[in-house]
């Protein structure tokens, strides 16, 4: 096993030093001109902090700084993004593992209780609203409401929860596009229990700051969230020529 790993990082540093050689703007590759970007001190915490740019005149300049979240209990894990995948190197993500996913991802969008005057579509959940985490289910990983689907999953999110987590939301494009089947699901930024309460595998912080983040996300912009630890930000920091 020691020796397989060994292999496996001598892999990434050998892709890692060719990117960092032939940088690729993130800019230009995804036409991303807002960025949220969320560093952890390693794999296994479960807090992290959140900055948030935004591109003006070529550079990123800050808007949002050293603003605290949590992670998911047992901390991070590579998923399935934007990111080239040779980065993912390791543990992977998977259903049920409890880690949120590192790598870079875009924001589909935004859910709320009530609503909420914002420039990303959002999408207003009730109590016939879940996201299906069933991998067994064709909607895996998908958003539906029972008032025009029916009922084929044997387990699922409820979106309009009896407790304010998920009154202010942020769709994470995680494993949405060609959906692998227990790769995990249902992955958002929502509001925390507290600052020493991990989440199932999302990204949580206070109320104020998932305003701003409402209030700030431009779908014109193309926001992509970047999530890893620190360590390995500073790897591709270099080859996506990040702030």
């Amino acid at each position: 096993m020691k020796k397989a790993l060994l292999i496996s990082f001598s892999v990434l540093a050998i892709f890692t030093q060719s990117c960092k050689s032939q940088k690729v703007n993130l800019t230009k590759q995804f036409q991303s001109e807002q960025l949220i970007v969320v560093t952890a001190a390693d794999w296994t915490t479960i807090q992290a902090e959140m900055n948030v740019y935004e591109l003006e005149n070529g550079q990123w300049k800050s808007v949002m700084e050293h603003i605290p979240v949590t992670l998911g209990r047992t901390g991070l894990a590579w998923g399935k993004g934007l990111h080239d995948e040779k980065l993912n190197v390791g543990e992977l993500k998977k259903e049920g593992d409890g880690k949120s996913p590192a790598g870079i991802f875009r924001l589909n969008g935004l859910f709320a209780y009530d609503d909420f005057k914002t420039k990303m579509p959002l999408l207003k959940v009730d109590t016939n609203t879940f996201c299906v985490d069933d991998k067994t289910s064709p909607f895996y990983n998908q958003i539906v409401s029972t008032d025009t689907t029916a009922k084929n999953w044997n387990s699922a999110e409820e979106m309009r929860r009896k407790d304010d987590f998920y009154k202010y939301g942020v769709f994470v494009g995680y494993n949405t596009d060609q959906i692998v089947a227990g790769a995990g699901s249902c992955i958002f930024m929502h509001l925390w229990r507290g600052s020493d309460r991990p989440t199932a595998g999302c990204t949580a912080m206070m109320e104020e700051n998932m305003v701003a983040l409402f209030e700030f996300l431009d779908p014109a912009k193309k926001p992509i969230l970047v999530q890893v630890p620190k360590n390995e930000y500073e790897n591709i920091k270099e080859i996506y020529e990040l702030p």
